[in-house]
């Protein structure tokens, strides 16, 4: 039997040309250390060794900003996408793995906004599996153990709950009946809003996030009053349809529930809202890093 003598398989030096593949997108020896978790001697370390393996320099180095040689543009425009799909098929075998034990369940309130969806899309099928939560109730599932993350509206201050990304930040509008006075309005005045009754979530959510998703008062002070509560968003707005109540809810939420008998309108003198995406600190899936770092590259 033949055998093929060990050094005249060509070393692959993966660790730096992973390092090479990193700086040609930071284009900075500092990020680049912090993205890698080592060092920024580290960095430079890899990247000299790997330039002395190829005969040449691959960067131009100043004291002000890092440039690709010619040379190191050719290279990378073959290392990059070929580690881009090294790191892909590893993390889609990994996920494929984890998910063979107990997918990912994800909860979420009012929709599956598109970034989501995406990051779903972009895990293997099956690994992760969608719970709708109740609108007045964001963080009991998670606490409970019955999800494993949870996307929901903004802030999060429950002990045993890890916030993993904040993301969506969207200007308040009040969705109403097509057939009331205030649908013909370009725009809600403070004033107008804390003349109209509105319908608040139903469930235990503390206060802190009650006064920023059903708040109490305008930015200047002046009073709103709730008149009725409900579990979901699509029971609020199916109560704003056939009332003269209305529902504050956040810009995206317009686009992914339209409805031709509600209209929503831009309101005044609120602060934004946002979504955060939160994981238990007690019980841990290995997919819900992944999932977070997919869904802020689909925002991003």
């Amino acid at each position: 039997m033949h055998r093929i003598a060990p050094d005249t398989i060509p070393e692959l030096p993966l660790q730096e040309l992973e390092c090479f593949a990193v700086l040609v997108h930071q284009l900075h020896f500092t990020r680049t250390a912090e993205a890698l978790g080592i060092s920024q001697g580290r960095v430079s370390q890899l990247i000299k060794r790997l330039e002395r393996r190829v005969g040449a320099p691959l960067f131009d180095r100043t004291s002000r900003r890092v440039e690709l040689t010619l040379l190191g543009r050719s290279l990378a425009d073959e290392v990059v996408p070929a580690f881009r799909q090294l790191r892909n098929s590893f993390d889609a075998a990994r996920a494929s793995a984890v998910a063979a034990d107990r997918p990912l369940r994800v909860g979420f309130q009012c929709a599956v906004y598109e970034p989501v969806a995406q990051a779903i899309a972009s895990l293997p099928e099956g690994a992760a599996q969608l719970v709708e939560l109740s609108w007045g109730d964001p963080f009991s599932h998670l606490l409970g153990g019955k999800i494993d993350t949870a996307i929901v509206l903004s802030p999060c201050h429950e002990k045993g709950i890890r916030p993993m990304l904040e993301f969506s930040r969207q200007p308040m509008y009040v969705a109403i009946s097509s057939t009331h006075r205030l649908a013909r309005q370009s725009r809600v005045s403070a004033g107008e809003l804390s003349d109209l009754g509105l319908i608040e979530p139903f469930g235990p959510a503390p206060d802190y996030w009650r006064q920023v998703n059903a708040p109490r008062k305008t930015l200047s002070g002046l009073e709103l009053s709730y008149a009725a509560s409900a579990g979901t968003i699509q029971e609020a707005l199916s109560t704003v349809a056939s009332t003269r109540l209305g529902l504050l809810i956040c810009e995206a939420s317009t686009r992914y529930v339209p409805r031709p008998d509600i209209r929503y309108v831009p309101v005044e003198d609120l602060e934004p809202t946002s979504l955060t995406m939160l994981q238990s600190e007690r019980i841990r899936h290995g997919l819900a890093d992944r999932f977070a770092e997919l869904v802020l590259k689909h925002v991003s």
